[in-house]
């Protein structure tokens, strides 16, 4: 949601052709709700809700609330490799070609061209 305001908003909050967090996407989200550190490797990303927005969350949603999670992999034995099982499903823009994915069936406007996103 901080890119979805900062879009309308006109705030380029990516940098190096959209991989890496920049300051403007830290000061957004950290407005909005969440903690953000620095990932040595791709930036502003290490995101984490703040105290006061899981209290709200939990408030208004119930304890069930929202799940958004991605995995993370700490350590590893050198010389392995841990690989993750991709469950998302795959959405296109029909009119600018632009991807999404999502984790379950989603309803979803492009911001750009107002065109529904399709599966893939």
């Amino acid at each position: 949601m901080a890119h979805l305001y900062n879009l309308e908003h006109d705030i380029q909050d990516v940098s190096n052709n959209g991989y890496y967090h920049n300051m403007k996407f830290k000061a957004t989200a950290e407005t909005h709700g969440l903690h953000i550190e620095k990932h040595a490797k791709y930036g502003w990303t290490v995101t984490t809700l703040t105290p006061e927005a899981e209290t709200w969350i939990k408030a208004t949603l119930g304890e069930a609330g929202i799940h958004a999670s991605r995995l993370q992999i700490e350590g590893g034995s050198k010389g392995g490799s841990t690989k993750s099982t991709n469950r998302s499903i795959k959405y296109v823009c029909t009119c600018c070609g632009t991807i999404i994915r999502a984790t379950r069936e989603v309803n979803v406007t492009c911001a750009y061209c107002r065109e529904l996103f399709e599966k893939a």
